[in-house]
């Protein structure tokens, strides 16, 4: 389930510019309502952030567990990116945005059925970007590395190392030496959502502190 609340500071933009939605995104039946509370003459930006984990060895991995990560990161993320792009087509262009993340463009140990899902939305960002060209609808993922996100911190308090010695070493890949923050993602969202990202489309875009760049050597 989403909530796109606005904290009370921000909820005149509620009025002023945007319609905010809570939705279970791994069913079509809320996307197929049409949301009565959305504008209908148009949607300009869509962010799909629904995501969760299943932390394992592949080997080791339940079924159920495979199947429900990929339900989230990859079933939700289509089912989001499908009715956007049929309302954005309406209104004569716009912007999808999905959350990825490196985990997407190379593997990685313990992460399970997560990877494989965040490599294929990759993919599947690609393809919206070639499909929507035409109608003036642009398709980009969001790549962040490990970010001080609840999600990161289960992984890290479920590794059988200490939790600062795992977040060392989680830490040790990234060039910049420290995890992302959420700003850091949010920054980036807001960019490729932004009319100077009008040429940009079908883009990974990593947010990893020159993660993906190499290794330093010591």
């Amino acid at each position: 389930m989403i909530d796109f609340s606005l904290p009370p500071e921000l909820a005149d933009l509620r009025e002023r510019a945007a319609a905010f939605v809570r939705d279970e995104v791994i069913s079509q039946e809320p996307y197929m309502d049409e949301h009565d509370g959305l504008p209908r003459d148009r949607l300009d930006v869509t962010v799909a952030n629904a995501g969760i984990g299943a932390p394992g060895f592949i080997s080791d991995l339940d079924k159920a567990d495979w199947e429900r990560v990929l339900a989230v990161n990859l079933t939700g993320v289509f089912l989001c990116a499908k009715h956007a792009f049929r309302a954005m087509r309406r209104s004569g262009g716009g912007a999808i945005l999905v959350t990825a993340s490196v985990a997407g463009l190379e593997g990685t140990p313990m992460l399970g059925a997560y990877g494989p899902s965040k490599a294929g939305a990759i993919q599947l960002v690609q393809t919206l970007a070639l499909e929507g060209a035409r109608f003036n609808i642009r398709a980009n993922a969001l790549c962040p590395v490990w970010t001080q996100t609840p999600m990161v911190d289960a992984f890290v308090s479920g590794a059988r190392l200490a939790p600062e010695q795992m977040r060392s070493r989680l830490v040790a890949d990234i060039p910049l030496g420290r995890f992302g923050a959420p700003e850091d993602v949010a920054a980036a969202a807001v960019y490729l959502a932004s009319d100077e990202a009008a040429f940009i489309s079908g883009v990974a875009f990593p947010i990893d502190g020159g993660h993906l760049a190499g290794h330093l050597t010591s």
